[in-house]
């Protein structure tokens, strides 16, 4: 396990520091994070970075007199913060007086050789370190993380709206059924579309069985006169 804590979100490390000068209690623990929603699932290396610095113990609870400058004015707090800062990271200050005001690059070199971690933990130990750097007064700080805010209603809602749709033509019912079908009118139909459109009558007889032969001429000669002319 590293030697010197660090974190992913440094935006939760300035977070919790700005809760904390609202008021720290007695006991700082995860429920205590949770409660503002700082450093969810990663509550955990937020409190290895408090218990590092002697803020908290290893239960979780603030020694008497140990984190004061808490408490204090804007200059009190970053004079005490960089105060626990070098007493907690002494070996680098040993090894690299102007650690404060050292690179980021150069940082992660020192972190790697003093822990023997992966570039990614060293990564993260350095910015941990120039973080709280930032906070006692030497650097910037990395924008604080919001406690979770919803976008506002009017947002949302304008979020959830959705886009008009085209407007569809209407048909016009009564267009089709008002005209009559005859042949003339669908063989034009077909023709404007490029088709040719047959038309075939079925026409069933029925012949008396006992008629005669003048009864047969009469009916062929009207279906003739009627159907074929």
């Amino acid at each position: 396990m590293p030697t010197f804590p660090y974190t992913s979100g440094q935006g939760a490390l300035t977070q919790t520091f700005a809760q904390l000068r609202k008021g720290a209690p007695s006991k700082i623990d995860a429920s205590y994070l949770q409660r503002f929603n700082i450093a969810p699932a990663n509550e955990s290396y937020i409190l290895s970075i408090l218990r590092f610095l002697g803020i908290i113990d290893e239960d979780g609870t603030r020694p008497d007199g140990s984190s004061d400058y808490l408490f204090g004015n804007d200059d009190a707090f970053k004079t005490g913060l960089e105060s626990a800062i070098r007493s907690s990271y002494s070996q680098l200050f040993e090894e690299m007086n102007d650690a404060l005001q050292s690179d980021r690059d150069t940082l992660i070199h020192w972190f790697r050789g003093a822990d023997k971690t992966s570039a990614l933990v060293g990564q993260r130990q350095a910015t941990t370190f120039l973080t709280l750097a930032a906070l006692s007064g030497h650097g910037e700080l990395p924008p604080a993380r919001t406690n979770g805010q919803k976008p506002s209603s009017s947002a949302a809602t304008a979020a959830k709206k959705p886009k008009a749709s085209a407007a569809k033509p209407t048909a016009k019912a009564g267009a089709a059924s008002s005209e009559s079908v005859t042949p003339e009118n669908m063989s034009e139909s077909a023709s404007s579309f490029g088709r040719d459109v047959g038309l075939s009558v079925r026409v069933e007889v029925n012949i008396p069985a006992n008629g005669d032969a003048a009864t047969y001429d009469a009916i062929f000669a009207s279906i003739k006169k009627h159907l074929m002319s």
